[in-house]
């Protein structure tokens, strides 16, 4: 009896074995993805997304860099891929996939439907079809700040390796920036100038960069956060306040900083758009290089600060930064000299010969004036305006605004994969101003990001005389009246003396906007 049951039980185990081995095997197929540019046929890098075609869920793509590394992930962000310039190989379970890609913002969204399972490997190629180059229009793709944390070293390694080339960046500010206890995991820190060499290749440049700033309390407003790109060395104390430091007073300005860093030769410029008090009255003086938009938040709106500022008839340039991680496509095109270089980047950007988007690419032109140009008129006069956009996402509307104010809208219609405007328009100038252009949107990117694109502007002298409009410094004016009470009420000073000093730099800034509403009057 407990022979034949034995036999009994060898041979069913031998029958569930021989069944087992008769089913197809469940291991993951070897997957190797490959960009391709659709012109050329040459490999490029990018991102890749794999959804399974029964449920939609995105994929996970072991071996791969997750291109959304250190950011929240939610719904559709999720699954995005590092795929570098020679490929990039991964493993799949057996079934049926949608397999997306793209290459920062200037190619169409590549997809290819796939099934995996009668081969141990496979290879999939994804054609991307260009949009646009911007290479062809003299432009070059830089993002102004960016802070990476609690990654190891060899973790921040690989992301400054991979993900800006991805992105399709051609220059990246690496910056240094302090705040009491939780600077110990701000990986970024670390990097001099000679260990960001060692990323650069393959058509991409690394600079340094110095987030200066002062906090009442540890996040929120304060006297502002300023950034300083290229310089030779960093300016000391980096954080100010006891709100960030964690001890000491509110005694010290950013001016003192600002004005080394000029020294020195940097760049400055004034971060996260509408934040921080001390920004009218530096850009006032002519301190500030550039105006960084959304660089880490959709903070304020362009009318709250920016063309207040340019209606006083100031130069000022935009431009925009990802602050912590790449977790955009935020960018700068500039139109930099030949051959391209921090220094000539930086140059493009202070003579506001850029656009700053995560999305569309926008062109301008007034009478022939290119971005950054002034046009001076003699006397009123109509101009002959034209503009575009083009990118993956539609982006709705493309605007003309003229001194702050819309002035012309057309609809953005869908094309080869993509979605572009253009706008002609001829427009009668009677008092000096600026132009520029700039999208208007509810629809976000890949990301889960609200689309965004604005210009810098082309300048409008009229008799030798720069705009100026008395109502946009009125409420500048009560900007900094407004700033000056916060700082009464929130600064922690030494003594009475040092708490005057912080705000004379206020006072003087009205003093000299009041002269100016005094002497021009007007609308």
């Amino acid at each position: 009896m407990r022979s034949t049951l034995l036999a009994f039980l060898a041979t069913s185990v031998l029958g569930v074995c021989a069944l087992f081995s008769a089913q197809p095997p469940n291991e993951s197929i070897k997957v190797r993805f490959r960009l391709l540019d659709a012109d050329s046929g040459k490999a490029m890098p990018g991102i890749v997304r794999v959804l399974a075609n029964d449920n939609g869920k995105p994929q996970p793509l072991p071996g791969l860099f997750d291109r959304l590394k250190g950011v929240e992930k939610k719904g559709d962000t999720a699954g995005w891929y590092v795929v570098g310039g020679d490929g990039a190989a991964s493993t799949l379970p057996r079934g049926k996939y949608r397999v997306e890609a793209l290459s920062g913002l200037e190619t169409a969204l590549a997809v290819v439907e796939v099934e995996l399972g009668a081969k141990p490997e496979a290879e999939i190629e994804l054609k991307l079809p260009f949009l646009f180059r911007s290479e062809k229009l003299g432009l070059s793709a830089g993002n102004t700040h960016l802070h990476l944390m609690k990654l190891t070293l060899a973790e921040a390694d690989e992301y400054l390796k991979q993900i800006p080339r991805a992105d399709g960046l051609q220059l990246l500010f690496v910056s240094h920036l302090e705040r009491h206890k939780d600077d110990e995991t701000y990986i970024t820190n670390r990097y001099q100038d000679s260990d960001l060499k060692k990323f650069e290749g393959a058509g991409i440049l690394f600079g340094n960069g110095q987030e200066h700033r002062h906090n009442f309390e540890a996040y929120g407003q304060g006297y502002g956060h300023v950034m300083f790109l290229n310089l030779k060395q960093l300016v000391k104390p980096v954080s100010l306040g006891p709100g960030i430091t964690g001890a000491g007073f509110d005694d010290r300005a950013l001016q003192p900083g600002i004005e080394e860093a000029r020294q020195q030769g940097s760049t400055i410029i004034w971060c996260h758009n509408t934040s921080g008090y001390e920004a009218t009255a530096h850009a006032l003086a002519g301190r500030l290089d550039a105006l960084n938009v959304f660089d880490g938040s959709r903070t304020g709106t362009f009318e709250e600060r920016y063309y207040r500022l340019l209606n006083v008839g100031l130069r000022l340039p935009i431009s925009t930064g990802t602050d912590w991680f790449i977790y955009d496509f935020s960018r700068v095109y500039a139109k930099a000299a030949a051959p391209l270089s921090v220094p000539s980047w930086l140059a493009a950007v202070k003579a506001g010969r850029c656009m700053a988007t995560n999305g569309p690419l926008l062109t301008l032109t007034v009478d022939g004036q290119e971005i950054g140009e002034t046009l001076n008129l003699d006397q009123p006069r109509t101009v002959k305006i034209a503009a575009t956009g083009i990118g993956r996402k539609d982006f709705q509307q493309l605007q003309l605004v003229h001194n702050g104010k819309v002035v012309k809208t057309q609809p953005a219609a869908e094309k080869e994969g993509g979605y572009s405007a253009k706008l002609e328009h001829e427009l009668r100038i009677d008092e000096p101003g600026w132009l520029a252009v700039r999208i208007d949107t509810a629809n976000r990117n890949e990301f889960d990001l609200p689309l965004y694109a604005h210009s810098s502007p082309i300048y409008l002298d009229l008799a030798g005389k720069r705009a100026f409009n008395a109502e946009a410094a009125r409420l500048l004016l009560k900007a900094l009246e407004e700033a000056r009470a916060a700082i009464r009420a929130k600064g922690k000073f030494s003594a009475p003396e040092a708490g005057h000093k912080i705000l004379l730099i206020y006072e003087q800034a009205a003093k000299e906007l009041t002269r100016r509403i005094n002497e021009r009057g007007g609308p």
